[in-house]
C-alpha cells in the first residue's frame, strides 16, 4: 500500500503499520510528538473527521508508543523531504492532512493495487485475484497481530493500542493468542529440547507409530 501512495503520505502508512495508531491519532501528530533518539511516539490528541482537533478516544489512549527504526527512518526521510514545524503529516500544499484527503488517497491506492493485479494477470494469462477490501484500521490489526505472534502479553498489547481495558483487547484478539495446550507443548519442548532422540514426525517409523496411536 505504501508503494502506491503519493510520496507525501507513504511514511504515514509505515507509521500506522509500525505503531498501531488509530487514523485520527496519526493525523493529529505533531513533529514534537516523535522522539527520534528514544524511538517513541506520544499520542496527545486526535484529528476528528470534521478536521478539528480533539482529545484522544479514551484516557488510556493518551500514551507513549515505542517504535522501531523502520518507522523513525521513514519519518526522518519524510521530514527531510517535507520540513514542518508543527503537524507531522501535511498535504502537498502544506495544510494539515485531514480525513477527507486521507480517504481519497487511500481509495486511489486500493484501486491502483487492483489495477496492477489485473494487468499482471492479463500478461500471465490467468484470472485476476480480487484483492480484499482493506481499510486503514486493518493496519492497526496487523500491528496487534504481529505483537501477539512475537509473544507480547495482553497487557502490553492493551497499553500500546490504547484500549480502555484488557477486556477490550481480549475481545478483539483472544483468538490470536496460543491456547494453553499449545503453550504447554512449546514450553516443555523448550525445556526438554536437549533430550530429543533425533526421531520426529518425518521419520517413517515414527509416522507409523503416531498413526497407530492417533
Amino acid at each position: 500500500m505504501a508503494r502506491v501512495m503519493p510520496p507525501y503520505i507513504r511514511a504515514a502508512i509505515v507509521t500506522l503499520a509500525g505503531s498501531g495508531l488509530r487514523r485520527g491519532e496519526l493525523l493529529g501528530l505533531k513533529v514534537s510528538d516523535v522522539d527520534f533518539k528514544v524511538g517513541t511516539i506520544r499520542v496527545e490528541r486526535q484529528r476528528l473527521q470534521s478536521g478539528k482537533i480533539g482529545p484522544p478516544k479514551t484516557v488510556k489512549s493518551r500514551r507513549t508508543v515505542p517504535v522501531g527504526e523502520v518507522v523513525t527512518d521513514a519519518l526522518l526521510t519524510h521530514l527531510a523531504a517535507r520540513p514542518s514545524k508543527e503537524w507531522l503529516f501535511t498535504t502537498e500544499e502544506g495544510a494539515p492532512l485531514k480525513y477527507r484527503r486521507w480517504k481519497t488517497e487511500w481509495n486511489c491506492a486500493r484501486r491502483a493495487l487492483q489495477a496492477a493485479e489485473n494487468a499482471t494477470a492479463e500478461r500471465e494469462g490467468r484470472k485476476p485475484v480480487e484483492l480484499p477490501h482493506m481499510v486503514t484500521h486493518d493496519l492497526r490489526h496487523f500491528f496487534a497481530s504481529a505483537l501477539i505472534a512475537g509473544g507480547a502479553s495482553v497487557k502490553q498489547v492493551q497499553l500500546v493500542l490504547g484500549h480502555a481495558s484488557a477486556v477490550i483487547t481480549l475481545r478483539i484478539y483472544a483468538h490470536l493468542w496460543p491456547g494453553e495446550e499449545n503453550r504447554t507443548r512449546t514450553v516443555m519442548d523448550a525445556v526438554l529440547g536437549g533430550l530429543r532422540t533425533g526421531c520426529g514426525q518425518d521419520d517413517q517409523a515414527t509416522k507409523e507409530i503416531a498413526g497407530q496411536t492417533a
